[in-house]
């Protein structure tokens, strides 16, 4: 769908649009029609994870974004949520992958998420989206493991996808995959669905199957920005050349419940080269080409983000109803973080780069407004250009950078693409979060081969081909005078002769000191500092949650899922205790999935050794728990640690609460621990819950002949309103509560 104008007639054209094909679809409703992308199948269920109840937000940190199995990010749906909040601002209409190439036919084709919903999953509830965390069992990351990744010990690493499919045929299912930060989404999708082709009858697959993952972080520092990580794999039989990889993020800035809030925004390009100094790091190196002594604890990044931001009402073609108040200014940015890159230059960049950047209002003709077919769509991925200068003035604007060109795509081969969502208040809060975000994606360089003789003195790139028979010879990118290097005929990265130092940084890879090099040849991506993750909670079962609320009461239950997972940087369970947290008083602000992090007041802390106020963990204890199953134990292979179902703790809270008012709790989970300086360290995650995990006391049931003395209505009389009432929304347009308490446990009949 392309949007015209200022206007660009958002809710109405979507509205429009799922109107009549619903319309299309006649008295079979409840049948595919395939068009319609908010259709359900036969049991009234979502067919993809775009409505409730198949929403799936990042909300353990304090940018909450919504993710989908369609190739979207963000909440172009028509529905009132989020698409990326922020301290109750709107920063995200839609956002997708885009993917060029040249076709056998010499003719160029894009395949889209955004706005064209080119990219789908087949029509069965497996292909829905996957929640995990760092240290799940399955989930062992190679070099951060004594498995080295390889969780079920058959010789092969992450080769099982988390898509609740067995990928390796060994009878098991995602028993083997990466897991990374404190909540991590994983989906997979194609652009050749016989529904995406019925839809767009232009469309012409590249047959191209997407795997996409994001990750989070809960830890302060870490909690502003969501990791993207694609990977397209060629699965169709054509030979794809030059081909491009591009990023479409239609970001919008302001009050989401303004008027046209979207139509006075700016946005900006920008490269930034910084320095931090990592305290770990005590040696130095002397560079090969200056001969200059490097100190490398000073440790470089290059930061490339386009973002965006709302014009404020006081400055020249700002809405001033959409201005968020001082502190929740967002600057919301999209950074590119990597790609595939071939140090020879033959069948990728030799380095990552953005290829082209550009910022473009829906309101222009091509290349000032949207591309409107595959060959504009092509033409803007490879146009090579960036902007230089900030937008002119206030507009509904979107931008695209891309990475490329990779050469060609075999059948069975994949590229890798890595962004990442970041916000904070204004260009200095931005940068910071920006600053943290790319240190975690730099990750951490690791042994991963066993020799210690790989990725040392500065040589932190292998030098190898494909196939033997076709040799090649490597430019020194740090020595433009240095004669080629070649020609390379080794196919694998077992001996030292074959690295080089292709990043011009003789500090990499990272080594213990000057002179003792432990062979950490491998720079793993997506290295941040997780807490505990947290348990699961009878709030997280709807079964459960039915039975959580009393009079005037309401009991959380708990399993040790936290006291399982091990650290895995130090390879150790670090868990100290559990920290309980409610809400009240929440009234569904417009676009809100649910509390935001501002929201939640701790009202307890269990540990075993409690101290001043802190509550002793055992007192809440429950060994009649059911044990649900053995995990291995990180510290003690021989011997495993029981895995207990919800209920192992218990929690009641009796402390201020009113019937029929909405509560949200959650419970996380904490570690302490004295670093090498001897410092005590502190990690915790955020509590977080979305609107469908609320609860509420209610009175309890009436009994006794007298019973119909006891039945109330609550508020009485009605008014047109009470403290109960929610603000109006898509699934509840009124928000009105109105209780009819102390009813006995039999059929009634309200007249």
């Amino acid at each position: 769908m392309i949007r015209n104008g200022p206007r660009s007639g958002r809710a109405a054209r979507w509205a429009l649009l799922a109107g009549a094909l619903a319309l299309a679809a006649g008295p079979a409703a409840a049948r595919y029609d395939g068009y319609n992308p908010l259709a359900q199948d036969a049991q009234g269920q979502p067919l993809y994870a775009i409505r409730s109840p198949h929403l799936y937000f990042h909300n353990v940190g304090l940018l909450q974004l919504m993710v989908s199995n369609v190739g979207v990010v963000g909440n172009p749906f028509g529905t009132d949520l989020h698409g990326a909040g922020w301290r109750g601002g709107e920063y995200l209409y839609a956002a997708s992958l885009w993917i060029g190439a040249i076709a056998p036919d010499n003719l160029a084709y894009v395949s889209t998420g955004a706005y064209d919903y080119e990219l789908r999953p087949p029509l069965a509830p497996v292909y829905t989206m996957y929640e995990s965390f760092e240290g799940i069992t399955g989930g062992d990351r190679r070099g951060f493991s004594s498995s080295g990744g390889d969780d079920d010990g058959d010789g092969l690493i992450d080769e099982d996808f988390h898509n609740g499919l067995d990928d390796d045929g060994d009878g098991e299912i995602d028993e083997d995959y990466e897991a990374i930060g404190q909540q991590m989404f994983s989906c997979e999708y194609w652009d050749n669905t016989d529904e995406a082709r019925a839809q767009y009858p232009d469309h012409r697959p590249l047959n191209l199957r997407i795997r996409q993952r994001s990750f989070a972080w809960s830890t302060e520092g870490a909690n502003e920005f969501v990791g993207l990580d694609y990977v397209v794999l060629n699965q169709g039989w054509e030979t794809l050349r030059q081909i491009y990889l591009g990023y479409f993020v239609d970001s919008d800035a302001g009050r989401k419940d303004a008027d046209d809030y979207w139509g006075d925004d700016a946005g900006e390009l920008r490269s930034v080269d910084t320095t931090y100094v990592d305290q770990t790091i005590l040696y130095s190196c002397t560079d090969r080409v200056s001969g200059l002594v490097r100190d490398c604890a000073q440790q470089q990044l290059k930061i490339d983000i386009a973002f965006m931001h709302d014009t404020p009402g006081s400055q020249t073609g700002g809405n001033a109803a959409d201005d968020m108040p001082p502190g929740a200014d967002g600057y919301f940015g999209g950074m590119f973080l990597g790609h595939t890159t071939d140090p020879f230059g033959e069948r990728a960049p030799d380095r990552v780069q953005i290829h082209t950047c550009a910022f473009f209002s829906g309101s222009g003709v091509y290349p000032d407004g949207d591309p409107r077919n595959d060959f504009q769509r092509y033409d803007l991925l490879s146009r090579g250009t960036k902007p230089r200068r900030p937008t002119s003035q206030p507009a509904d604007y979107r931008y695209l950078f891309s990475a490329g060109p990779f050469k060609e795509l075999l059948p069975d081969e994949e590229l890798h693409f890595q962004v990442a969502f970041v916000i904070g208040a204004g260009w200095r809060g931005l940068i910071t979060n920006a600053i943290m975000a790319q240190r975690i994606y730099d990750g951490q360089w690791r042994d991963t081969d066993g020799n210690p003789l790989t990725g040392c003195w500065g040589q932190e790139t292998c030098l190898f081909v494909e196939d033997a028979s076709e040799p090649l010879f490597w430019f020194d990118p740090c020595d433009s005078v240095a004669p080629r290097q070649g020609p390379f005929k080794n196919t694998t990265c077992d001996h030292p002769s074959y690295w080089r130092d292709a990043d011009c940084n003789c500090c990499t890879p990272i080594m213990d000191s000057a002179t003792s090099c432990p062979g950490k040849e491998t720079l793993i991506h997506w290295v941040g500092t997780v807490a505990p993750p947290p348990p699961r909670t009878s709030a997280d079962d709807p079964r459960r949650r039915a039975r959580m609320a009393g009079d005037r009461r309401v009991r959380v239950e708990w399993d040790n899922t936290s006291e399982l997972v091990a650290d895995p940087i130090q390879q150790k369970i670090l868990f100290s205790g559990y920290e309980i947290w409610r809400v009240e008083g929440w009234q569904r602000p417009l676009g809100s999935t649910g509390p935001t992090p501002g929201d939640w007041q701790k009202l307890a802390t269990l540990t075993a050794d409690p101290v001043g106020i802190e509550l002793d963990l055992a007192d809440y204890r429950f060994d009649v728990a059911v044990i649900d199953s053995f995990v291995p134990n990180p510290e003690n292979p021989s011997q495993p640690l029981w895995k207990y179902d919800i209920g192992r703790y218990a929690f009641e809270d009796e402390v201020g609460l009113k019937n029929g008012m909405v509560y949200f709790y959650d419970v996380t989970a904490y570690s302490t621990w004295i670093d090498d300086e001897g410092k005590v360290q502190r990690l915790s995650s955020q509590p977080a819950a979305v609107e469908a995990e609320a609860v509420r006391p209610l009175w309890g049931a009436a009994a006794g002949e007298s019973w119909k003395d006891l039945v109330m209505v609550v508020p009485n009389p009605w008014r047109g309103g009470s403290e109960a009432d929610l603000t109006p929304s898509d699934a509840d347009p009124t928000g009105t509560r109105l209780f009819f308490a102390r009813l006995p446990e039999k059929s009634c009949t309200v007249r």
